[in-house]
């Protein structure tokens, strides 16, 4: 009896190793062929790049009490500046200087598809501002400074993944714009308020 069990033991493993080659090969193939589910399922991206919009006018708030106003025309994550421009005339400002950046609330705004709006305007009853904290710097770039549109690329741990979900569920059918910016240059960092017209 027991040299029958051995060798149904010994049967039952070379059929199982056998059948694993097949299965083995057969995914394989359609790896190969592309007919696997997971093969044609694209990989989840590690960030989001949000369209936001930048209102035309800022006003700049200094830690020493001054102001200064204008467009913004660049955030310059290496030199740690950022730059304004008034008629002409364009400024560069240490982001170690300011305070917080605010934007008129009649202030023109381009959306990401080309389309102007007055920011405080067309206010739709449910928009709800999100705050961006611990914004790495390199994270946000300004597209277009004529018009004003950016991006900002989230991920976690930023934003959560169900909060990043809900942006992008927003941004489908509505445009960020922003509020407000302020910066922590020790850190490296920006906070971005922005609601969705």
């Amino acid at each position: 009896m027991t040299a029958s069990l051995k060798v149904m033991f010994a049967g039952v493993l070379a059929a199982g190793t056998l059948l694993a080659g097949y299965t083995i090969s057969a995914i394989a193939k359609e790896v190969k062929t592309g007919n696997l589910l997971l093969a044609q399922t694209p990989a989840k991206s590690k960030f989001v790049e949000l369209p936001i919009a930048l209102p035309n006018l800022a006003k700049i708030s200094l830690k020493g009490g001054e102001s200064q106003s204008g467009k913004i025309i660049q955030v310059d994550a290496q030199k740690q500046t950022l730059k304004i421009q008034r008629s002409s005339d364009t400024l560069s400002i240490s982001l170690s200087k300011i305070d917080k950046v605010q934007f008129d609330n009649k202030a023109l705004v381009y959306r990401s598809d080309g389309r102007r709006i007055i920011r405080g305007e067309q206010k739709h009853h449910t928009a709800k501002q999100v705050t961006l904290n611990g914004l790495p710097l390199n994270t946000f770039t300004i597209q277009n400074s004529a018009t004003g549109t950016a991006k900002v690329k989230l991920a976690p741990p930023v934003v959560s993944r169900g909060e990043l979900l809900g942006i992008q569920s927003v941004a489908e059918d509505r445009q960020y714009v922003v509020d407000q910016m302020q910066f922590n240059p020790q850190k490296r960092t920006m906070t971005i308020q922005a609601t969705p017209y």
